[in-house]
């Protein structure tokens, strides 16, 4: 594209790359790619196994209740299901993983 001192109507090109056209006028400013999710370390119901085994409270601490409106972090499921999380997150650092039979082995 050849540089042009002003850009008829509006006609703002930006490099490839991003930064600004020609005029001067900053046109396209690139972001970089967001990070992808990631992938949990065990699958969601032995990570619910694991949660319901840190609830000593009386009745199922994740089954759904219709009549709670509050957040998913606010709710007690939610907050089980997070400590559940960081404590296969911990064993894992340490070493040690959940197999699916609900075990603990050592990792290789």
């Amino acid at each position: 594209m050849p540089p042009r001192a002003t850009c008829p109507g509006s006609d703002h090109r930006p490099p490839a790359t991003g930064g600004s056209c020609a005029c001067g006028m900053v046109t396209r400013i690139p972001s970089p790619k967001p990070a992808p999710a990631p992938t949990p370390l065990v699958r969601p119901d032995l990570r619910d196994v694991v949660a319901r085994c840190l609830y000593d409270g009386p009745g199922d601490p994740l089954a759904a209740d219709v009549g709670d409106h509050r957040p998913d972090e606010l709710r007690m499921s939610g907050i089980l299901r997070r400590r559940a999380d960081r404590m296969i997150a911990a064993l894992a650092a340490a070493g040690l993983v959940v197999t699916a039979d609900g075990d603990l082995a050592r990792a290789a």
